[in-house]
């Protein structure tokens, strides 16, 4: 119950006179004075909505990061959209510490507050899958940015709104961002799955292993090598249009234990060859969530940088 809510229940429930002085009373005692209650309505906090996806014909899930003080105005918010990696949820977000560090970017005014909405998306790589049965790119596309940008108070202008994920979910920005420029106004990545050789020349290691199940669910077994380069950034660079409308920035891990710190390199060359103006790091560091809460404030003050660029 807020304040103005508050202050209409004691006026309108009829109170008898010994329990209207008892009520008071505690009131006055109460351990919770108004001003703590009004704090923990500006407070940040992330949401779990249900919602539904016609792509995929099933009820998703997803998590809403709102911003200090949301709840108390009525202005609307850029957003980033973020895509988890390979086995991960939409609450693998807030599970591995990166709500602390977005509140306080935006405490310090590092960065400007923002909605931040997670999709779950499964072992998808956030692509149509080959056998036609799992559209995950409409779900993201037509399901879930519709979802959020009617749920919530966001600023739908292309200019505030922005996509980013780690690694599987770097993957999915980066070619989501290739494959629709006309949405987003920045992208961002981190240890994304990228892979600079072709797939015939992929090491055992990563071709033969448990991840690559998932690979292959997506992409086909064998897998197509057609429906792998429509979606490919690395690939997508050369064949997508527009790319130079969109504000790129991806990093990687110098000790990424898949090798996707190649890829990237191989990404950046590929870029700057093209003439696609993109911001690109290789940082100390391995692959999960254990870098990236190390490198998060970058991409996210990247994202911020071109939102008010856009109120300029």
């Amino acid at each position: 119950m807020n304040k103005s809510n508050l202050s209409v229940w004691i006026h309108t429930v009829p109170i008898r006179p010994l329990q209207g002085a008892i009520f008071f009373l505690l009131l006055i005692i109460s351990p919770f004075p108004s001003s703590m209650i009004y704090a923990q309505e500006t407070a940040s906090r992330v949401e779990y909505k249900m919602f539904r996806s016609e792509a995929l014909d099933q009820d998703k899930r997803c998590a809403v990061y709102l911003p200090e003080g949301y709840d108390a105005s009525d202005k609307s918010y850029p957003v980033i959209y973020f895509l988890h990696g390979l086995f991960g949820s939409e609450d693998r977000w807030e599970e591995r510490g990166a709500k602390p560090i977005v509140d306080q970017l935006m405490a310090d005014s590092t960065v400007v507050s923002a909605i931040i909405a997670i999709a779950d998306g499964d072992n998808s790589f956030y692509v149509n899958a080959i056998n036609g049965k799992a559209q995950y790119e409409d779900y993201i596309i037509e399901d879930f940015i519709s979802f959020i940008e009617s749920a919530y108070r966001v600023d739908s202008r292309r200019s505030h709104r922005a996509m980013s994920g780690i690694s599987m979910g770097g993957f999915g920005s980066l070619m989501l961002g290739m494959k629709h420029p006309d949405l987003f106004s920045s992208i961002s990545a981190h240890s994304a799955v990228l892979i600079p050789v072709p797939l015939d020349q992929l090491p055992p290691r990563l071709r033969e292993s448990y991840q690559s199940q998932f690979f292959e669910a997506v992409f086909g077994n064998p897998v197509d090598e057609a429906h792998w380069e429509k979606h490919h950034p690395i690939d997508l660079v050369h064949t997508a249009t527009d790319l130079k409308t969109v504000a790129w920035y991806f990093d990687c891990g110098t000790e990424d234990r898949y090798g996707f710190h190649r890829g990237a390199a191989k990404l950046h060359m590929d870029m700057e060859a093209s003439g696609i103006p993109h911001e690109y790091n290789l940082l100390p560091g391995g692959h999960g969530w254990e870098y990236v809460r190390t490198t998060l404030h970058r991409s996210l003050t990247f994202h911020s940088k071109h939102f008010q660029m856009a109120e300029e």
